[in-house]
């Protein structure tokens, strides 16, 4: 028990530090090493071993965002929570979570989200067991670019911003 939680601590520091560094992707979610002497795995920790990712779309045609980036907490947004970029194909793999979250909660960084939006709503939140067990493909609310989510995947659509979305927005201010 112990040997897991080190390994689970030096997963978290290590996808920690790729954030930091800005690195691509983040780390898959190992599975539990097996071992003679395995503690049995109770069913309701059997998708925290899958390897989660989050495919990035434009809504507008369904072709995959290289290079996008996307905000991830787990359960609550409390802090600055994840900030995953994209790869060649839109795919970005999810940190390793501490603890067993329940849902997350994503929002796009740096594109127009094509899920309807909430002015005061709480933010919507994806269930990690249905994310492992089916698959989720958000709402598009950009265009008629639908897709099939593959289990473990969650699939978000967002759109570039046009230019006069970008005019009266506050330049970012980057605090060490």
């Amino acid at each position: 028990m112990k040997l897991l939680a080190m390994v689970a601590l030096g997963m978290v520091t290590l996808a920690h530090a790729q954030q930091q560094a800005g690195a691509s992707g983040g780390i898959a979610v190992a599975p539990v090493p097996q071992s003679s002497t395995a503690i049995p795995v109770p069913e309701s920790a059997a998708p925290y071993s899958h390897s989660f990712r989050i495919r990035l779309l434009d809504g507008r045609n369904g072709s995959p965002i290289a290079g996008g980036h996307v905000k991830l907490w787990y359960d609550e947004p409390s802090g600055n929570g994840y900030i995953l970029a994209t790869n060649g194909r839109g795919v970005a793999l999810m940190p390793a979570p501490i603890g067993e979250p329940v849902r997350i909660l994503v929002r796009s960084d740096g594109a127009v989200d094509c899920r309807r939006a909430q002015r005061y709503g709480p933010p919507v939140g994806y269930n990690l067991a249905d994310i492992a067990a089916k698959g989720i493909a958000a709402e598009n609310t950009c265009g008629d670019a639908a897709t099939r989510a593959t289990p473990g995947e969650l699939i978000l659509f967002v759109r570039a911003e046009r230019w006069y979305e970008k005019l009266n927005q506050n330049p970012r201010v980057d605090v060490p």
